[in-house]
This record gives C-alpha cells, sequence and structure tokens, in this order.
C-alpha cells in the first residue's frame, strides 16, 4: 500500500534512508563482534538487603599496598561466621568474558550478519536497477516516438530513390555480359536502399536487404520474384546466362516498375 501524498522520488529517498541505517546497524554490530552485541556488560546485581542476624566477621587480610583481602576461614560451616561477600560488578564481567559463546552461536552469528548485508546489497541494487529503468523507459519513449515518425517516411524516400535511379539501373542492366548485368541492376537496389537511408540489418543478406527494400514500397511480387530467381541464377549457377535472361529480368524490372508507377 502507497503511503498518501508521498511521490515516488520521496518514497525512494526514504527507502534509500532506512536502508542507511540498518547498513550503520550492521556493520557497528560487525565491529564490534557477536560476543559484545549478545552479552555486552551484563546487568547490574541487586544491592544486598541488610540483615539483623549477628555473625562472627570474616577475618581481612591487608597487603603491603594497602589493598585488603577477605579471607574464608576452613571452619566456615562450623562456626558462626558471616557469608562471603557477593561477586562484584567487575567479578561478574570477568566471569562473562572468560565464558565467551560456544562457537556453533559465532558461526550463526556471522551468517545471519552476512546474510543480512546480502539482502541490504541486493535492495540497494534493486532500487538502483530501477531507478535506472524508470529513467530509460522516459528516454526511450520519446526516441521511439521519433523513430515511428522516421518509419513513416521510408517508404516513399525509398520510392523516390527507386524513380531516381531507374536510368542508371537500366543502363546497368542492357550493358555487358548477361550474367554480370543482371547481378548488378540486382545490386543497385541495395545502393538505392542506402541512399534513402534505409539501413541494413546485421542479419540479412544482401537479397534479403534488397526484398526488404522492395517490400518497402508494396512492389509487385511477381516481378520481385522473378528478379530475384535470376539474380541467383546468374550469381551462383556455372551454366551460361544468355540474353534471353537479360530479356527476361528487363520484362520483370518493368514490371517492378509499373507496380510503383515508375516510367521505364
Amino acid at each position: 500500500m502507497r503511503a498518501p501524498g508521498l511521490t515516488p522520488a520521496v518514497r525512494a529517498t526514504l527507502a534509500v534512508a532506512l536502508t542507511c541505517l540498518l547498513m550503520v546497524l550492521v556493520a557497528w554490530a560487525t565491529l564490534v563482534g557477536p560476543d559484545r552485541v549478545f552479552t555486552g556488560p551484563g546487568p547490574r546485581p541487586a544491592p544486598l538487603s541488610t540483615t539483623t542476624e549477628s555473625c562472627i566477621p570474616l577475618p581481612v587480610r591487608t597487603a603491603p599496598d594497602g589493598s585488603t583481602t577477605v579471607e574464608v576461614p576452613d571452619d566456615l560451616a562450623e562456626r558462626d561466621y558471616c557469608d562471603p561477600p557477593p561477586a562484584g560488578l567487575d567479578d561478574y564481567r570477568e566471569i562473562v568474558e572468560d565464558s565467551p559463546p560456544p562457537l556453533w552461536v559465532k558461526v550463526l552469528v556471522w551468517i545471519l550478519l552476512g546474510a543480512l548485508l546480502a539482502g541490504v546489497a541486493a535492495g540497494v541494487l534493486g532500487l538502483l536497477v530501477v531507478a535506472t529503468r524508470a529513467v530509460l523507459a522516459r528516454r526511450g519513449g520519446a526516441e521511439r516516438i521519433d523513430v515511428a515518425f522516421t518509419a513513416l517516411d521510408e517508404p516513399d524516400r525509398v520510392a523516390q530513390e527507386l524513380a531516381a535511379g531507374a536510368e542508371e539501373q537500366d543502363a546497368l542492366l542492357r550493358g555487358g555480359d548477361p550474367r554480370n548485368a543482371i547481378v548488378a541492376a540486382w545490386h543497385r537496389f541495395e545502393v538505392l536502399g542506402e541512399r534513402a537511408g534505409v539501413a541494413r540489418r546485421a542479419s540479412e543478406t544482401s537479397s534479403e536487404y534488397a526484398l526488404r527494400i522492395l517490400d518497402l514500397v508494396d512492389a509487385d511480387t511477381a516481378p520481385v520474384n522473378r528478379l530475384a530467381e535470376l539474380y541467383r541464377e546468374a550469381r551462383f549457377s556455372r551454366h551460361p546466362i544468355t540474353e534471353d535472361h537479360r530479356a527476361e529480368a528487363v520484362a520483370a524490372l518493368a514490371g517492378i516498375r509499373r507496380s510503383l508507377g515508375v516510367r521505364t
């Protein structure tokens, strides 16, 4: 559920801030170590209640440096001595430090911390990916609009180039050896397509590109297929290509021109 009144930018900022705070807490826990995180200084012991029972004070020994220690006699249970003083805060701290958690607890803590860091990193990366896709989507929308308008102009430009290059293409088809003439006339469609600004795709062969150029202007299919067959025969066959083949190519090219409204 989205928070009311919050823009996407504000939500993204809050998400990043919370993620940074979580990373700081995880980094602190990593630096201090699992022992300090789970143990710490320990609870402060409660003050001892005063007792009204009378007892024999325990003997106190004073060291040369002025420190005192309480000695517990061996016959503590036989005589009415006072109970030994409880351990202080420092004693409890020493007990905790001298009794670290078992190895499996440390391993489990490090695994949890590592998983938490990986989750935080994945979350930050996901936010970056979403933001990048949003920016690219906005830019791509404008680019697709421009491409759409450009694509509408391609048939007109191709038709103009085919009409402008008709005389030169006829000269190629009618001159020289019939085999070379047919091949050159077919390849001329590629040159005219490039002049019209229609780029050849990396996956296209030369024949596929020429067929796409003719399909772009809705040329008649029958003469296009016949001229393509004559081109393949002249390009790849070993038998002689005669003037009859040239005449068929001239007729097929004329049929293409008639379907486009171009005078031969």
